[in-house]
């Protein structure tokens, strides 16, 4: 790396160590939901983003609750924040090894081959109340290997707390969102879903679940949510696709890859139940239906993707060790009506599942959270030659398999509560189907091992 390379990457990091010293310490996660609260993020977050029960209220109702005596905010609620970040892994989805360039500097064609990130992402958020029971959490980011911007998060809420069921309290509210799954309040189905932070340099597997992020910023819609008694809590939602229409600022910056037909019905049920002030226990399901055009198809035939989830979440808060415990199971069945017709798969229907699991720990310590994290991951379907064996180099598969697997270690520290570093390695056991060679053309899945070195920087 030349001298020019060595500035790049050293004066932004200077920069950011030097705000981070010279700002306040008073909030980690988004700091004006702690600016509009005055709660430390400690009472809200256990290490960002995980929730704690104070964090999942205050998600529930609305992301309203102030100090302020008047029902807005005076300053509004918006914060910065950004990713900077360390890629090392053999391979990439462009074919080639990853460079000693930096994003976005150097990686020319816009293609994904710099090691480092600076920044991976910046993010600016409108986080927190916006009048009365209306508040949102809005995530609009730049995109450093993409340079592109787009709309990534919204949840636009109302929320009310005053109302009662056979005298027991019943929290309800109104959510106009882009991502099936992002009014959750748990951090187990797919837009919360560890790890938290990622490369977007590393290969990761080419198959996912529809509900595992295959319809974000993709659609847009509204729905409704509830909890009782502090004990069930349940949403439903409707979305539609952002490529027209009332929706179509849903996936701004975004390119609509994925036309869904007609609406997409999202549903959540989770039983939570809290043990004195130190454990939770949550169970629950969750699911969708989409019907899909074919690439590029606005209408005709479509196929049809039912997801079926089943997750859980055990949570010990002390005051200087906290474990969190989340596990995620997800079925597809897969109706290939259009796709099969036109000759795209080998089979008319297919399944698909996924699973998760990880076990997170954090200790207070006096010189800021130190955690570290464990997580397993395993997606297992019917193989199809024709969907599956694309013949790529690096994301083919010759076995026509979709079955991958692997766990996930990381480190994390917050030495202030602005700044989170970590560091975080995968393992793939098999990579599209095969331990060795699944490509056909001699990559292994431990080719795809990752070593991801990040800061999350918040203000």
């Amino acid at each position: 790396m030349n001298l020019l390379r060595y500035n790049r990457l050293f004066l932004p990091l200077l920069a950011l160590f030097v705000m981070a010293v010279l700002f306040p310490d008073k909030s980690y996660a988004v700091p004006s939901f702690a600016r509009q609260t005055g709660l430390n993020c400690t009472n809200c977050h256990t290490i960002w983003p995980e929730l704690t029960p104070m964090g999942r209220a205050f998600k529930l109702g609305g992301f309203t609750q102030s100090t302020a005596g008047t029902p807005y905010e005076t300053l509004p609620p918006i914060s910065v924040g950004a990713v900077i970040s360390y890629t090392s892994a053999k391979q990439n989805g462009d074919g080639a090894d990853l460079t000693n360039g930096i994003t976005p500097f150097d990686n020319a064609g816009h293609k994904s081959t710099d090691k480092a990130s600076i920044p991976q992402e910046f993010n600016l958020f409108y986080g927190g109340r916006i009048y009365g029971n209306v508040g949102a959490f809005v995530v609009g980011t730049f995109d450093g290997v993409e340079k592109s911007v787009s709309l990534d998060m919204l949840d636009l809420r109302y929320a009310d707390s005053t109302a009662s069921i056979a005298g027991t309290p019943l929290v309800w509210g109104i959510t106009v969102n882009n991502l099936p799954s992002i009014a959750d309040i748990y951090m187990t189905t797919p837009v919360w879903k560890y790890p938290y932070e990622q490369s977007t340099n590393a290969l990761t597997p080419s198959v996912h679940t529809k509900i595992d992020g295959g319809l974000d910023t993709q659609v847009g819609g509204a729905g409704v949510y509830a909890k009782w008694n502090d004990l069930v809590y349940a949403e439903f939602s409707l979305y539609r696709t952002t490529n027209n229409g009332v929706t179509r600022p849903f996936g701004a910056g975004a390119a609509t890859n994925t036309v869904v037909k007609g609406a997409v019905p999202y549903w959540r049920v989770a039983i939570e139940k809290q043990c004195g002030q130190e454990h939770s226990l949550m169970l629950g399901t969750y699911g969708m239906v989409s019907d899909i055009y074919l690439s590029g198809a606005t209408d005709g035939p479509a196929d049809r993707f039912t997801d079926i989830g089943l997750d859980a979440q055990y949570q010990y808060i002390g005051p200087l060790h906290i474990v969190t415990a989340q596990v995620t199971w997800i079925h597809e069945r897969q109706g290939l009506f259009a796709t099969y017709d036109e000759g795209g798969s080998t089979n008319a229907a297919n399944k698909l599942s996924t699973f998760r699991a990880s076990v997170n720990y954090v200790y207070r310590s006096p010189i800021g959270a130190l955690g570290a994290t464990v997580a397993y991951f395993n997606t297992t379907g019917t193989s199809d030659d024709t969907m599956y064996n694309t013949g790529n180099q690096y994301t083919g598969s010759q076995t026509g398999s979709p079955n991958s697997d692997g766990f996930i270690f990381e480190v994390n520290y917050l030495p202030i509560k602005y700044i989170k570093i970590g560091a975080q390695y995968i393992a793939y056991d098999r990579f599209n189907g095969s331990r060795k060679d699944y490509d056909g053309l001699g990559t292994n899945a431990s080719h795809n091992n990752t070593i991801y070195l990040y800061s999350r920087l918040m203000f």
